[in-house]
Formats: structure tokens, C-alpha cells, sequence
């Protein structure tokens, strides 16, 4: 794959523009448009659900635009823990969660003293709470993590909503057309 850093700089894709673009006029604009709702709709999604305690899953959000040959790039980026927030964790006892995650009766408890991505544990977490770090363990086990389902909101917000709707404007403000389902082929969901 070529090295497209120089272009990339040269067009702002590495760079912030200062915002939206009211009436984009390439689809470079459009891009940065698209990029900039979707990092918002995201870091709505996870401050409605209170998920900002120290911030990291909050600060590890961005949507970098990249020019590679002769197609734009936009991948979304969050902290690799962000998918155990949205769908929860099943626990060893309490099945009510429902998730593709889940703690199992004799295995492997969370780990108190091992630093998470985010360079903090479990037992810091639980000692600037006030709160017996092998209780929190224990709980967490037990019970599991419930589902706080901010990704999935956003994804709905993004592919069916005001931002799936912006796009088309955007797209045709460049004098771009594309069809609902070559749109959506942008939005694939890993």
C-alpha cells in the first residue's frame, strides 16, 4: 500500500478543519463531515450512559479521514474494552445478562492487580471508591457487567438517523450521488 502521509497532509486529512462544512463541496468534505458526526454521536452515546469515570473509553474515540490511492478511508477507533461495555458481561451465577461475554462457574476470575488498557486496576478502581477491591472482584464474577449499550445506539443513530440523512445531503451538495445501499455498504459493523 503506498505511503500517502505527504497527500494526506497536504488535503487536512490529518489535520482537524475546525469543523463541519456547511455545504461540502468535494467528497473530501464530505468524509470530514461524516467523521466529525460520528465521533459526536459516539461520545454522546457514551456520556448518556455515564460511562466516562476516568475518561479513557471517552478520550480513546477518533475517526481519522485518510486518502489511500483512490479511496477514502474513515475508521472508527475506541478503546479494545469498549464492546465488554456495550454488551456486558454474562457472570458465573447470574445469567440475566445476555452476551456474547461471559464468566464461567470455576474459571478464571477478573484479575485485581493487572493493569487494564487504560494503565489502571481493578484495585485502584475499587480503592478510589471507597470499596473492598476483592468484593468488586467477586461481584463482578457473580454477577457480571451489565449491558450499557452506548455503540449500539450510536450505530442505529449513525446508519438509520440524522447522520445517515446528513450524508445523503452532503453527498449530493458535492454533486455526488450514490444510492441508500451503497451508502450503507460505508457503515459495515465489525
Amino acid at each position: 500500500m503506498p505511503n500517502n502521509e505527504m497527500y494526506n497532509s497536504l488535503v487536512g486529512f490529518t489535520q482537524d478543519t475546525g469543523g463541519i462544512i456547511s455545504k461540502p463541496k468535494t467528497i473530501s468534505e464530505v468524509m470530514n463531515n461524516l467523521a466529525i458526526r460520528v465521533t459526536k454521536e459516539v461520545l454522546n452515546q457514551i456520556d448518556s450512559e455515564k460511562l466516562t469515570d476516568t475518561g479513557n473509553l471517552r478520550q480513546s474515540v477518533q475517526m481519522p479521514v485518510k486518502f489511500f490511492g483512490t479511496k477514502f478511508v474513515a475508521t472508527l477507533f475506541m478503546a479494545d474494552y469498549y464492546d465488554f461495555l456495550n454488551q456486558g458481561v454474562t457472570g458465573a451465577i447470574d445469567k440475566s445478562i445476555s452476551s456474547d461475554y461471559s464468566f464461567k462457574k470455576g474459571g478464571k476470575k477478573p484479575p485485581i492487580n493487572v493493569s487494564s488498557i487504560d494503565g489502571r486496576s481493578l484495585r485502584q478502581w475499587a480503592e478510589r471508591k471507597g470499596i473492598n477491591p476483592f468484593a468488586v472482584r467477586e461481584s463482578i464474577f457473580q454477577k457480571g457487567i451489565r449491558k450499557r449499550p452506548f455503540w449500539d445506539k450510536a450505530y442505529k443513530t449513525i446508519t438509520q438517523g440524522d447522520i445517515f440523512e446528513q450524508l445523503k445531503i452532503d453527498l449530493a451538495s458535492a454533486g455526488r450521488t450514490a444510492t441508500t445501499e451503497e451508502i450503507k455498504k460505508i457503515f459495515k459493523k465489525k
